[in-house]
């Protein structure tokens, strides 16, 4: 291995041990010491800290199965909504949820991501987080399946059951006479659903996630 690339492979080391208020610093492209790979980890470890926090919230309501009839995301089975604040979760079991976690959960909603947007990087940051067996099976089907239950994921999310979106869509109509041609757009809103497979999930990720890479470093 070439000493560049040790080098390299050491800092994103440190980038990964180093606290979030730090890491953020660094990953300004003000900072005297900036480098790209600290916004990248930056923003993994942001998302990767609220996928913790959402899904532990949703992990701990004891004995829920996401895909029984007897219980829905946020509730205990049979229905109730007992202890549904994560941070009340925290304070009667063990305080899990740490300053870290409020601090990212913060920097996440300040960048005003779409709600379309949000979903699709917090789903992929589900998928690729580090999870207990138990806790990770629901994010381990593939993204056609979770496109295709998204009520149920985006309740885990905390994000409601987001299904359809309202969809802009120009019909342009066109009328020729022999003297001239007339044209004009009429508006008509339709609901469409928010992923219509896996790869529409995929795909809005990507920019969801290059948006947060540009904001970290401001």
């Amino acid at each position: 291995m070439g000493m560049a690339l040790m080098k390299e492979v050491s800092m994103a080391r440190n980038y990964e041990r180093m606290g979030i208020r730090d890491l953020r610093e660094l990953a300004r492209s003000s900072h005297p010491e900036h480098d790209p790979e600290a916004a990248r980890v930056f923003v993994d470890r942001v998302l990767d800290m609220e996928v913790e926090r959402l899904t532990w919230h949703w992990h701990e309501n004891t004995g829920f199965q996401p895909f029984s009839s007897a219980a829905t995301v946020g509730e205990q089975p049979g229905g109730g909504t007992a202890a549904a604040e994560p941070l009340a979760i925290a304070c009667e079991r063990g305080c899990r949820i740490h300053a870290g976690h409020e601090f990212a959960r913060e920097w996440l909603e300040g960048a005003r991501l779409r709600p379309r947007a949000r979903l699709a990087v917090l789903i992929r940051a589900a998928k690729l987080y580090s999870m207990p067996t138990q806790q990770k099976a629901p994010w381990a089907k593939p993204y056609d399946f979770i496109a295709q239950h998204l009520p149920i994921y985006s309740r885990m999310l905390q994000m409601g059951s987001l299904t359809t979106m309202a969809e802009l869509t120009q019909v342009e109509v066109v009328r020729v006479t022999e003297k001239e041609t007339y044209r004009r757009c009429r508006n008509e809103h339709k609901s469409v659903p928010i992923f219509k497979n896996g790869q529409a999930l995929k795909d809005a990720a990507k920019p969801a996630r290059v948006a947060l890479l540009m904001l970290a470093q401001l």
